[in-house]
């Protein structure tokens, strides 16, 4: 499996993995596929799921390679994963910044409730967004060919790794 992209993802603004954010360490936060299982994205999916892979970015994300989605060939023959479901889960003062830097873009993002204590969907990003207390978690889709119900998707996925994501 190639690694996952991380184009649209959270980064260190120093663009290393182990940088310090703050007094963070990114190696030192809770791993972000605490939150979810491979037989559980599976299942809300419904289509089979790769395990999750760690990215370490800032914060860490969790990417799950759906296999169902497969691309071209890599060298080799072996089709490559053009899909991925991302998870990321911030408890740290950051968190409040990043769900309301991403509340503020321009892109068009539209109010979700019956979730956490604030939520939206980016429809542009197949991106939710989740503040729960100070939690914030943000459930993505990447690639060309996201599932046709993603926001329902999401929320389902949400539902489940949200009281995981607290500290």
């Amino acid at each position: 499996m190639l690694a996952p992209p991380s184009a649209g993802l959270p980064v260190h603004p120093s663009g290393s993995p182990t940088a310090l954010h703050g007094s963070w360490d990114v190696s030192q936060v809770d791993d972000p596929c605490r939150t979810l299982t491979q037989q559980e994205a599976a299942q809300v999916l419904a289509i089979p799921v790769d395990p999750p892979r760690k990215v370490e970015s800032w914060p860490p994300v969790c990417a799950f390679g759906l296999t169902a989605k497969l691309g071209p060939l890599a060298p080799g023959g072996t089709p490559t994963i053009t899909e991925y479901l991302y998870l990321l889960d911030d408890s740290q003062t950051s968190g409040r910044d990043d769900f309301e830097r991403g509340r503020s873009n321009p892109a068009v993002v539209e109010p979700v409730t019956g979730i956490g204590d604030e939520a939206y969907w980016t429809p542009d990003k197949y991106e939710l967004q989740v503040m729960s207390g100070k939690t914030h978690v943000i459930t993505k889709f990447s690639g060309r060919n996201p599932p046709a119900d993603a926001k329902a998707k999401a929320i389902a996925v949400t539902r489940i790794s949200l009281p995981r994501a607290k500290p």
